[in-house]
């Protein structure tokens, strides 16, 4: 499948050394951020449910904290965020146009 996205930048907390952002352009140019989960669940591309099978099934390590309607996914090491760019940031295709 054909990324409608990429990944330009990550964004890391010098203390924790947990990724906060994980920041992407789309192909026009616009851009936006692969941990705002939100967009996912919104759209309805996974449950959240679906998208902690796909946490545990590729053994990411994360932190999911939710405020009202909306979540922050923060991710706990650099192979997380790897893992997620590359089995769970895929889903953004179906919404992205």
């Amino acid at each position: 499948m054909e990324q409608k996205f990429k990944v330009n930048q990550m964004l890391t907390n010098r203390t924790t050394g947990h990724i906060s952002k994980i920041y992407a352009v789309t192909k026009d140019g616009q851009p936006f951020d692969l941990l705002d989960i939100t967009l996912l669940t919104h759209y309805e591309a996974i449950t959240l449910d679906g998208l902690k099978e796909l946490f545990a099934q590729h053994e990411i390590a994360y932190d999911l904290q939710q405020t009202g309607k909306t979540y922050t996914l923060t991710l706990a090491t650099k192979e997380s965020a790897d893992a997620y760019v590359q089995h769970v940031a895929p889903l953004f295709n179906q919404i992205l146009s």
